[in-house]
């Protein structure tokens, strides 16, 4: 065995080990403001879409760190419209319909609560300015919306302040 095979080992199993346990919650989705297709439907893809990214999000900026979010509404940018005369509906997007989600948070750092709180996200400028993500991307508003908090709330001048 050679002694790159043993770094490659242990450098795996430190980044096991640093792996953020991440549990993404949502609290009674039915009654959300949004997430729903035409008929009416309550999405279940939407919800796995938003965990994915809440989650990978959270061990990105807290690695190591476990990490509890508990989702209490969502509202996806833009509102579900029937499509001119025909029996189509799509997502249609105005400045008045943005995306806004809400949520409690706790971190925790060797079992012990480091931060907490509750979050109400609004981006009211969500049709303008960069957006990393591609226009054929799902959820690229609410995506962008979410990484920006997570930028501002765990950036590490926000952490040295606290």
């Amino acid at each position: 065995m050679s002694y790159r095979s043993i770094a490659l080992g242990l450098l795996a199993l430190g980044s096991v080990a640093a792996q953020a346990d991440v549990t993404v919650n949502f609290v009674q989705p039915d009654k959300f403001s949004d997430i729903k297709d035409n008929s009416g439907f309550r999405d279940k893809e939407v919800l796995k879409d938003i965990e994915a990214h809440l989650v990978a999000q959270a061990q990105k900026a807290l690695p190591g760190r476990d990490v509890r979010i508990d989702v209490t509404d969502v509202n996806l940018a833009g509102e579900v419209e029937p499509f001119w005369r025909s029996a189509q509906w799509m997502r249609v997007m105005r400045t008045v319909t943005l995306p806004s989600m809400e949520f409690k948070y706790e971190v925790r750092e060797a079992g012990k609560v480091v931060q907490q709180g509750e979050v109400r996200l609004r981006d009211m400028n969500y049709q303008d300015g960069f957006n990393s993500y591609s226009s054929s991307e799902s959820l690229r508003y609410e995506k962008r919306m979410i990484d920006r908090w997570f930028k501002q709330e765990f950036s590490p001048t926000v952490a040295a302040a606290r």
